[in-house]
């Protein structure tokens, strides 16, 4: 059994920004989530190429400060709960939500249109903030609304940047004769990296459509339906910048990094 196969390796190329102490118990966490029966302290060693002496301090601190525990009768290591009961502590919604606020009001504040935050909720798209239009009169969607992935942009940004085993699920269970479409859809909207189309829902509403990443990949969308006014303070064009800026910004504010990324030419072009 080989568990170290996506561990770094004495003599492979560092990052500058390495601390090894640090480097060893991420090394040693991330064997042992991939290791359900667990390891003993020989095994660890082995298994990530390491010496005893390297290995045994972070593993021992690590039991101590309750991220590993070991089970007596076989002497092997195994990770508890404390890592979950620590990523539990804050809710991503809830800090997607809080972050996205005040630039969804940036959006509606320098455009006059109003714009939301939508994310995938199984076959349909939830919009988690909302913020209306600053004008006397405009076309807004509630927050807390519930619309099917087909009907919205939102849906199909998202998963034209979602992985392909997801888009594959989604097509699946489309009629055989909008497979096609669908596809071709999501590859215009992965190529730009975003959508600029008509509204399939309100007449008049242009729908404009950008994603938005954290760490993991692609997290939620942020729209605009734009409605040409007298008193617009932007384009259509203008806006669709606005909101493309702010996508970056918030991403990189949820641990996306540009740079990282394949998508960095088509979201900052």
């Amino acid at each position: 059994m080989n568990n170290s196969d996506s561990v770094n390796r004495p003599g492979e190329k560092k990052s500058k920004s390495s601390v090894p102490a640090v480097e060893k118990a991420l090394d040693v966490i991330e064997l042992l989530a991939g290791s359900p029966n667990g390891l003993t302290m020989n095994e660890i060693v082995d298994s990530l190429g390491r010496t005893m002496g390297e290995i045994y301090r972070v593993v021992v601190y690590l039991a101590e400060r309750d991220f590993l525990v070991q089970d007596l009768d076989t002497a092997r290591y195994s990770l508890t709960l404390k890592l979950f009961e620590l990523s539990h502590r804050h809710d991503p919604t809830e800090k997607l939500v809080h972050a996205a606020l005040p630039l969804l009001e940036r959006i509606a504040a320098k455009s006059n249109q109003s714009c939301h935050l939508g994310v995938l909720n199984r076959a349909n798209i939830l919009v988690l903030a909302s913020v209306s239009s600053p004008s006397p009169a405009g076309y807004a969607v509630r927050t807390g609304a519930m619309f099917p992935v087909d009907q919205t942009s939102s849906g199909h940004v998202i998963l034209a940047f979602s992985q392909e085993s997801e888009q594959q699920r989604y097509l699946a269970r489309l009629p055989s004769q909008d497979r096609q479409q669908v596809s071709q859809r999501f590859s215009r909207i992965r190529l730009a990296g975003f959508e600029d189309t008509q509204s399939t829902m309100i007449h008049g509403v242009r729908n404009l459509c950008v994603p938005v990443f954290d760490t993991r990949g692609v997290v939620a969308a942020i729209t605009s339906g734009f409605i040409g006014q007298t008193d617009s303070k932007a384009t259509a064009e203008e806006t669709l910048r606005t909101l493309r800026g702010v996508a970056i910004e918030l991403s990189q504010t949820l641990g996306f990094r540009l740079e990282q990324s394949e998508f960095e030419a088509a979201l900052t072009s």
